[in-house]
């Protein structure tokens, strides 16, 4: 079965990308940049690629690092993803797309990244550096 955006979207019960960002979700896993203004949908559609890969298994979602500039932002992103992959979990959907149950398992045990850079660097530096050598507590 080929999921689309719009399927994923209907099936999660979410209204569906406009062709912009249906588009931008099930783009090729490559580097790409995607400008859009104020209000243009960007972390909706963040969201949206983040649940249709892990839908089509191209990833498990604690394969995921999203990152924002803003506290408010990763808030946002995080609380999104993190509820879509919940009701990802809970359709029938993902039946149809893994009927071996092993995908529905994985979505159950990962659990995605969202952080501002600030805050995934300082992580970064906290986990590693005694290795550099500097204190793990500095900021």
């Amino acid at each position: 079965m080929e999921l689309t955006p719009r399927a994923l979207a209907t099936a999660l019960g979410l209204p569906p990308p406009t062709d912009e960002q249906a588009a931008v979700i099930a783009a090729p896993a490559r580097p790409a940049l995607v400008v859009a203004g104020a209000g243009a949908g960007k972390t909706e559609t963040m969201a949206a690629r983040v649940v249709w890969l892990v839908a089509i298994g191209a990833m498990l979602p604690e394969q995921v690092l999203g990152l924002t500039f803003t506290r408010k932002a990763a808030q946002q992103l995080g609380a999104r993803v993190r509820s879509r992959l919940r009701r990802l979990a809970g359709s029938r959907l993902l039946d149809e797309l893994d009927p071996s149950g092993e995908r529905r398992a994985a979505l159950l045990a990962g659990e995605p990244t969202v952080a501002t850079y600030h805050a995934y660097a300082g992580r970064l530096v906290a986990e590693h550096a005694l290795r550099l050598p500097a204190e793990p507590t500095a900021r």
